[in-house]
């Protein structure tokens, strides 16, 4: 079948790799230039073209198309563009998402483990596969670690053969990528939770929101989530909550002196087991939605608690970067509040240590309340050296950084606004003291991993020969 794909972006390469993929001959069109797309995606459209897919880039009219069987048109194209009204008077076949995920589906023959939720999918992912891992399965596991484009990754990882080499999947499902795969049949499905985060995509609703990640319900033959979202899943099927302390729900877990013991009551499975566990923060909550996938998946207690206590954290989540000057710095990705929370009380109860934070653009490629953010930090940093820079973007937007601050304005908190993270990590050295904790978070330690931490230990290793 020959195929267009119309629009180059988040929605639109996936769809034409994976129409590819399944034999159609495919074409994708987009107005913009191949050198107007970022170089990450101007890699990807190359490698596409490589593939087999007929790039058709800088088009001025969006009705050219010829000798076309079919037409996928990516969902951010305005309902009322030339296009769509070309589409419907021409009578193309119309290429929907359950048509691309019906081809996802047909690909993957395997079980699989799909995780969405706000909070928490990527360490939950992460430490899911190491559990099965220890119980000697071959997982195929894609995170955002891969790539800020989950769809993308998953895609790109059947073209290379990865679901043909495992014996289960683990995948991190966010929004979007949910869209994408919604006929994928799920053998467990995990809700980590639900906070508003991404509502400018829902026309600021939450209620939309909720609906998107609960669509993982309709094709998921065990559902697992925290007991955060119980009110929300009172009418679908049986599930099995989690939790944290001893609070009634199917598993709970306690941590006590390096220790992690869970306990629970699964269907017919009934127990309790204690392991050693090296992280803290929120990869103990992550760690008993984890133990829940494994245990009613059924693995053997002893592989559940063998890969908890091999599990050593993943980069950019509560990670430690080093000692500078007697500084003690951490690099963490937090962005949505409750997060941010859960984050900073890790480093709360640290007697005579200041906690400098530095923060970069908390917007990535959606808008968030730079406010409330900052009214949370001022309530437990003594400084705060924010950024302007988008690490997402590219973009420089010292009105957000100002706006953190502004949040923090009750606080007597020292806050500085800059312009770079080189900056911000110079500048940590220059407000704080030997035994004080540096502490970074923000969306940039997701997208823009390992440039983000190169810029800050940069600057930090500047700062400690400017202000020795």
């Amino acid at each position: 079948m020959k195929c267009v794909v119309i629009g180059a972006g988040n929605a639109g390469r996936p769809a034409a790799r994976i129409l590819n993929y399944a034999g159609h001959h495919v074409r994708i069109t987009d107005q913009k230039k191949l050198e107007e797309f970022p170089e990450s995606v101007q890699i990807t459209l190359k490698q596409m073209e490589t593939e087999g897919v007929s790039l058709q880039l800088g088009w001025d009219d969006p009705t050219n198309i010829e000798n076309v069987e079919a037409v996928y048109i990516s969902p951010n194209i305005p309902k009322e563009s030339t296009i769509r009204h070309y589409l419907v008077d021409n009578e193309l076949k119309l290429l929907i998402n359950q048509d691309i995920a019906k081809i996802l589906e047909s690909s993957i023959n395997m079980d699989v483990i799909g995780v969405t939720g706000t909070l928490g999918k990527t360490s939950t992912t992460h430490i899911i596969s190491e559990i099965f891992k220890n119980a000697g399965y071959n997982v195929w596991t894609c995170s955002s670690q891969s790539g800020n484009l989950l769809s993308e990754v998953i895609v790109e990882g059947i073209i290379n053969g990865d679901h043909l080499k495992s014996d289960i999947a683990v995948l991190e499902l966010p929004h979007g990528t949910i869209r994408l795969l919604s006929e994928l049949k799920l053998k467990i499905g995990l809700i980590t939770n639900i906070y508003a985060d991404h509502l400018s995509e829902f026309d600021g609703s939450l209620k939309k929101y909720t609906e998107r990640k609960l669509m993982i319900t309709n094709s998921t033959e065990t559902l697992i989530s925290s007991i955060q979202c119980k009110d929300l899943l009172e009418s679908t099927q049986k599930v099995i909550f989690y939790c944290t302390g001893n609070r009634l729900c199917d598993v709970s877990g306690v941590i006590k002196n390096g220790k992690i013991g869970i306990k629970y009551k699964i269907k017919a499975r009934e127990g309790e087991f204690e392991t050693e566990f090296n992280r803290r923060g929120y990869y103990f909550e992550n760690s008993i939605a984890a133990a829940a996938v494994a245990l009613a998946y059924g693995l053997k207690e002893d592989s559940i608690k063998d890969g908890l206590s091999k599990f050593n954290g993943i980069p950019g989540h509560l990670e430690y970067i080093g000692k500078y000057s007697d500084r003690e710095v951490h690099f963490d990705a937090a962005f949505v509040p409750e997060g941010i929370l859960s984050t900073l009380e890790e480093f709360s109860e640290i007697e005579k240590s200041n906690l400098v934070i530095l923060i970069d653009n908390p917007d990535s490629t959606n808008p968030r309340d730079s406010f409330q953010i900052g009214k949370i930090l001022g309530d437990h940093a003594q400084v705060i050296i924010a950024s302007g820079y988008n690490e997402t973007t590219g973009v420089l937007d010292m009105e957000s950084a100002n706006e953190v601050l502004s949040g923090a304005k009750d606080s007597d908190c020292i806050k500085i606004a800059v312009e770079d993270m080189v900056t911000a990590g110079e500048l940590s050295i220059k407000h704080s003291k030997p035994g004080d904790i540096i502490l970074h978070i923000g969306p940039g330690a997701i997208t823009n991993y390992e440039e983000l931490k190169s810029k800050m230990i940069k600057g930090i290793e500047d700062g400690c020969k400017k202000y020795p």
